[in-house]
């Protein structure tokens, strides 16, 4: 059961102990919340903000990679896409992951066209990867296109080994301990997802998820409870046309993106051997230190023993750093050919768009973790290659006309649909208000504490004091004359939980109130 997280100690150490996320999010909630309070509106304005500020970020792209017509279209398309929006107005953190990914991309082309990057930019760029990394775990994927870019355009062209790949190892050095804590939240029920690469891709190259794809794996539902088969291959006509359609603007925008120039990459200044070898220490440190505080304040998963044996992973990617850099030319010699097709500042965003795709299609072979959610980090880029791909055919004005027409009906049509659905599988808003005018100051509200009673609680904003979430047995005797209201979510819990039962055992059924996913039955003390 999740534990709260009421200082930013706990906040750390309860995320990594009972989620499945990084915990730089609810990091920069914790901070958010204690200066803006917990309204609906105030966690959810985060993600507002991080979802719009991709919007300009996605034009600046394009522009630096030479497609100013392709970042304007792509900029459009994010802003009326589905599924950036909805996750725009869920406080989760999605959209900073996106934003993060855009902000660091940029940065590195800036990098890559400097003869001398400033150290404001270099600390920049490392402070952004470290920032994507601790926000989502996909944006390890980020972070390994851009080494590969990178190294790429310095292989073509036997230079020394990029400033701006030092700095890139830095932050995957300083970083590898969220791998290991990684491994040891894969013990938590809820990482396992889907491994269905097929429908998954269908869906991103549709213009990223611009029709919903329902599921538990999606966490889009299209009614309170009902979970669909996300696996589901049934499409109309129309949506295998506009599939055709997309297929052949993504292949389109491919093609074009292998005409860009190639990345300067001069500079080749950047943290030495000794840099490396000490973020190493510091991050096996980290690991070590987590470990002795899962063991010491925690029940800790039985995945802990694979975060143990990957203490040494800083120190074995320092060493690794160390050893490229010491065969730098022979690699350069080996490799110099298969980086011609990785070259150019287009290839930068063709390969975010296809490279962690296809490596999540590959872990899920063995740990299903796709979830559409998670791909908003690489909506974006997916975007940019299907508007290069409009511009490369909609060179005549009626053909590009014709195509935005179709594209833009087909955003709305989506929009639609997301208007409908819902992240979670009980209508909150709804109950809390049903609930709220019948609790009396001196009633106990009992639930049981997961992540789908919580949310109930941002719209019930009073009577948190009365709220029991543990020892049903020892509040009911020291509050013997009060009523209970027993909370359970019908959608998660098939009936009220036993130990809840067991503590209302000399109460009486009173009344009842019912919404969408939830109930809330109030119990009277038996005085018979």
């Amino acid at each position: 059961m999740p534990e709260e997280r009421l200082t930013l100690l706990k906040t750390v150490t309860s995320t990594l102990n009972s989620d499945t996320h990084p915990p730089g999010y609810y990091m920069v909630m914790w901070a958010w919340t204690r200066l803006f309070g917990t309204s609906v509106w105030s966690i959810r304005l985060p993600s507002v903000l991080f979802g719009t500020a991709c919007i300009p970020l996605v034009w600046w792209l394009g522009s630096l990679t030479g497609q100013t017509k392709a970042g304007w279209i792509a900029a459009g398309l994010l802003a009326i896409n589905g599924q950036h929006i909805f996750w725009s107005q869920e406080a989760r953190m999605f959209t900073l992951a996106c934003f993060l990914g855009l902000l660091s991309t940029i940065l590195l082309l800036r990098l890559a066209c400097q003869d001398h990057g400033s150290r404001w930019l270099r600390a920049t760029y490392v402070a952004v990867l470290l920032a994507g990394v601790c926000t989502h775990v996909f944006f390890w994927l980020i972070l390994a296109s851009h080494i590969i870019w990178t190294a790429a355009n310095a292989w073509r062209d036997k230079q020394p080994m990029p400033g701006a790949l030092r700095l890139q190892l830095v932050a995957l050095i300083l970083g590898s301990p969220l791998l290991a804590f990684s491994a040891y939240q894969n013990g938590n029920t809820l990482a396992t997802l889907s491994s269905n690469t097929a429908i998954y891709a269908r869906e991103l190259v549709q213009f990223a998820f611009a029709f919903p794809l329902l599921g538990y794996s999606s966490g889009l539902f299209g009614d309170y409870g009902r979970v669909p088969d996300v696996g589901d291959a049934h499409l109309s006509l129309a949506r295998w046309l506009f599939f055709g359609l997309s297929a052949v603007l993504f292949l389109a925008g491919c093609i074009a993106a292998r005409r860009s120039q190639p990345a300067l990459l001069r500079d080749s200044e950047g943290p030495s051997e000794k840099v490396w070898l000490r973020a190493g220490a510091l991050g096996t440190l980290a690991i070590i230190a987590f470990l002795w505080v899962a063991r010491a304040f925690a029940q800790p998963n039985a995945t802990l023993r694979t975060t143990q044996r990957m203490s040494v992973l800083p120190l074995l990617l320092a060493l690794a750093a160390i050893l490229v850099q010491k065969h730098w030319a022979k690699l350069s010699s080996i490799f110099s050919r298969l980086a011609d097709h990785l070259t150019g500042e287009q290839a930068l965003v063709l390969l975010l768009a296809v490279l962690p795709f296809l490596l999540l299609g590959l872990i899920s072979l063995f740990k299903p973790i796709f979830n559409a959610r998670g791909l908003v980090v690489l909506t974006p880029y997916t975007l940019l290659v299907l508007a290069g791909g409009i511009v490369c055919l909609g060179r005549h004005p009626v053909v590009l006309t014709a195509i935005l027409a179709v594209v833009t009906v087909a955003h709305f049509s989506g929009l639609r649909a997301y208007c409908n659905l819902t992240a979670g599988r009980a209508d909150y808003q709804s109950f809390a208000s049903q609930l709220a005018p019948q609790i009396q100051p001196t009633d106990l509200i009992f639930l049981y504490p997961e992540f789908y009673s919580t949310p109930l609680f941002f719209y019930l904003h009073s009577n948190w004091n009365r709220a029991v979430a543990r020892n049903y047995e020892a509040a009911c005797h020291a509050n013997p004359d009060a009523r209970v209201w027993a909370l359970w979510f019908d959608h998660y819990e098939p009936q009220l939980p036993a130990a809840i039962q067991k503590s209302l055992v000399g109460y009486q059924v009173a009344q009842r109130l019912r919404a969408e996913g939830g109930q809330a039955i109030l119990y009277v003390p038996n005085k018979n």
